[in-house]
């Protein structure tokens, strides 16, 4: 019993760090991208985030999916899971100009889509990928 405990509190350490950590690097990206000269440039910085983002939430995905161990339903889930992210920020998020979900808000949707895959997986020796 001890060791599970141990387990689930190192566990929800290492969330709440990362949780931390994916605010600081939204927090980042807001400063660093509303700073920008234009609104081109902010436009294109975001964008340039967005993809980043999207890129990193598919090849999270992909170590799943290569990775033996993991059971079939966890792989289902994670997939579902990565293919909702933008349906759930359209539903959550509020609009930006041109009906579009905000951006911030958006990144947040694929940091959980992150600390998710996470917390299913880690037991199955996926590497951690939230903070790439």
């Amino acid at each position: 019993m001890k060791k599970n405990k141990n387990s689930s509190t190192k566990l929800a350490l290492a969330v709440a760090i990362a949780t931390v950590a994916a605010s600081s690097s939204t927090a980042f990206a807001v400063s660093t991208c509303d700073t920008m000269p234009t609104k081109q440039q902010r436009s294109d910085c975001w964008s340039n985030i967005m993809s980043s983002e999207m890129e990193q939430a598919e090849e999270y995905e992909i170590a799943v999916f290569g990775t033996r161990r993991v059971p079939e339903a966890v792989k289902q889930q994670v997939r579902t899971k990565r293919e909702n992210i933008a349906l759930d920020a359209d539903r959550q998020c509020p609009k930006a100009s041109g009906g579009y979900p905000d951006t911030a808000c958006y990144i947040d949707h694929i940091q959980k889509f992150k600390d998710f895959t996470y917390q299913k997986t880690s037991k199955y020796g996926v590497p951690d990928m939230r903070l790439n």
